[in-house]
């Protein structure tokens, strides 16, 4: 009976001892020739067998790397590992059973209790390896995630069952060193299974590449054309932070981009040799990061912040060397193209684009080439050429001849999108995330210098008829045009100057003093989020007040633009005395209009300065107060008894 009960910890059953499908034994005592107590005493044993057997299945199982997988049977290198380093565990107990039968060989007599003290000492590790494995097998673990469940496991046990786990964990961890140190440094994904929680993400993600068991740098090249590199947090496991994760994308990433340069340099076609030229992206110090990374495989236990120290002495290197690759293409160069072009730092260009590119607009010619048009605008400003073949002019959505309403051109305006072409390596740093955010700003600073030129072409207008004899309906519309013109120009300064200016040049000064890419794409999006928030785009309120304001100025002058253009034989027109320079009668029903916005356009401004107060109190921003004292530089505002008790509604708005 001995001899079967050994057998069956070691996970044999016979025909006292029978196993079942769940890994259990169940003692047949029909013939009762055990005492209740040798009973429970054999039962302490085989629950240990229990466990055992359980362990030896899996390591089995996942012992050798599957390449033909099925829905029952799951593979990989994570899984692979882990069974390998359970079975080296198992592995004592094993020796302690086997010991175990030599001593029962030489004493037929030992008794039961001696079984059970022999393998007593080894059922709680046996006990926490059979809970592991139960846990990876409920959960569907796969990849990095069994990195996940064994590490909640290690750091919920206690005593010698923590160290061994740990020493586990660790060489788990091994094949995570291993991955890690062909992407660190070479930028190979070696991941046939998908269990890192780096991949290349694609459209059409092509078989051959995802039979690959590594991808190759020309595969990752035609990957990269689509968004390439991705995290997949479900594959990150919670011990590893994630800014770090985010560190060993980037390095890798950087990799690959050298080693695209290195290959277009130096006219490399073959993979292998494109590889060997990796090198040159950490120089001297590969063999140092290497070493560095197999020093931590090489650690008892796994130490997160080893980990992170490796990882961001790697990342200080490859971002030193990529920020010499950026200052090399000129990144000063282009940060100043985009702020001529985007943010209107070249003013002629748009005051040249706006009057040629109107009709289009207002005829919704579907065909239009505003391409075309804003090339022509540049070269009339003498634009250098290198400067717009960088960007491209487009108009975003086409509206339909049956969704045509009276705000259609305002729409068509906000439609309007800008293209920025950037070069190598520079597309890394201005991603179309990044240009979506530069177009939301262009399309609100060319709403704003569109109502400042519609305004001047007035005045012009209006002073071709200074010397004619003025009606009440001539003075409010003059009265009307310089108020409005006057807080526009305020706007306007503070937008080119409190803003773009004061940020463009603190966005230069930190591009100088940086030596580190990732702080320069750091400082580029504070650049663009500073703009934004001073631009009150990100604020509801104000900028729901100015563009309430713009559609008035718009309106105004779209009102005046068709009382100079209608002819004389419009319906309810009334002529008055003929007007010298050739100029158009003005339309009765019109003066009502301009009472009308002129009585808005007093609510409107009232109501931007009375929501800019509160906001001052509440929040306390500098550029806030600032843009108050561009507005309200006279005391035109704060002084006005009507503004004083203006209480705007905020539905109003």
């Amino acid at each position: 009976m001995l001899h079967d009960l050994i057998s069956a910890v070691k996970g044999i059953g016979g025909d006292m001892f029978v196993g079942k499908e769940d890994f259990r034994f169940e003692v047949s005592n029909d013939l009762g020739f055990l005492h209740p107590s040798e009973f429970a005493i054999v039962h302490q044993i085989l629950n240990i067998g229990t466990h055992y057997k359980k362990i030896t299945n899996f390591c089995n199982t996942y012992d050798i790397v599957r390449v033909n997988t099925d829905k029952k049977h799951r593979c990989g290198l994570y899984l692979s590992s882990l069974a390998a380093a359970l079975l080296k565990t198992a592995q004592t107990f094993h020796t302690t059973v086997v010991e175990l039968e030599y001593r029962l060989l030489s004493d037929p007599h030992l008794p039961l209790s001696e079984l059970l003290l022999t393998l007593q000492p080894t059922a709680p590790l046996l006990a926490s390896l059979s809970s592991l494995v139960t846990q990876i097998e409920e959960k569907n673990a796969h990849g990095c995630m069994i990195l996940e469940v064994l590490h909640k496991h290690t750091a919920n046990s206690v005593a010698h069952v923590k160290q061994v786990l740990m020493r586990v964990e660790q060489e788990v961890h091994s094949v995570l060193f291993d991955q890690l140190t062909h992407w660190l440094l070479h930028g190979l994904l070696l991941d046939p299974h998908h269990e890192l929680f780096i991949h290349f993400s694609s459209n059409e993600a092509p078989s051959e590449i995802q039979q690959m068991d590594a991808l190759s740098l020309e595969g990752m090249e035609n990957l990269s054309l689509s968004p390439e590199c991705m995290l997949r947090l479900e594959m990150l496991p919670s011990h590893i932070p994630l800014s770090v994760a985010e560190k060993i994308l980037f390095i890798g990433e950087a990799i690959l981009v050298f080693e695209r340069e290195a290959k277009k340099e130096n006219g490399v076609v073959d993979t292998a040799a494109v590889s060997s030229l990796s090198g040159q992206v950490l120089k001297s110090r590969e063999e140092e990061f290497k070493a560095l990374i197999n020093t931590l495989g090489q650690e008892p236990t796994f130490s997160i912040i080893q980990f992170s120290q490796v990882i961001e002495t790697i990342r200080h290197c490859i971002s030193q060397e990529l920020w010499k690759l950026v200052m090399g293409a000129g990144l000063v160069a282009e940060v100043g193209d985009l702020k001529a072009v985007f943010l209107l730092g070249r003013g002629e260009l748009y005051q040249t684009l706006i009057p040629s590119v109107t009709p289009y607009l207002l005829n919704s010619a579907p065909n239009a080439n505003f391409d075309g048009l804003f090339q022509l605008a540049g070269r009339q400003v003498l634009l250098e050429e290198g400067m717009l073949e960088k960007f491209t002019l487009s108009l975003k959505t086409q509206l339909t001849q049956s969704s045509q309403t009276k705000e259609q051109p305002d729409k068509s305006w906000r439609s309007l999108r800008l293209d920025y072409h950037a070069k190598w390596p520079l597309h890394k740093l201005f991603t179309s995330a990044v240009q979506d955010k530069y177009n939301a700003i262009f399309t609100f600073l060319l709403d704003v210098r569109r109502a400042q030129f519609r305004l001047q072409q007035l005045w012009i207008t209006q002073m071709r008829t200074k010397f004619q004899r003025k009606s009440e309906a001539d003075r409010l519309q003059w009265t009307l045009r310089h108020h409005m013109s006057l807080l526009i120009d305020n706007i306007q300064y503070y937008l080119q100057v409190d803003v773009l200016e004061s940020q463009h040049w603190q966005l230069i000064a930190e591009i100088g003093k940086t030596h580190d890419y990732q702080h320069l794409v750091r400082a580029h999006h504070n650049f663009l989020v500073s703009v934004s928030a001073q631009c009150f785009l990100n604020n509801t309120l104000v900028s729901n007040c100015l563009q309430h304001l713009l559609k008035l100025i718009h309106k105004f002058c779209s009102i005046l633009e068709s009382l100079f253009n209608n002819d004389s034989k419009g319906k309810n027109a009334l002529l008055l005395p003929v007007l010298p320079l050739g100029t158009q009668p003005v339309l009765l029903n019109s003066t009502e209009q301009i009472k009308e916005l002129n009585e808005a356009f007093e609510r409107a401004a009232a109501r931007l300065f009375f929501v800019l107060s509160n906001l001052r109190l509440h929040q306390g921003s500098q550029y806030t107060s600032q843009l108050i004292m561009r507005i309200d530089y006279n005391k035109y505002y704060s002084k006005n008894t009507a503004v004083r008790r203006f209480k705007p509604a905020l539905n109003d708005i």
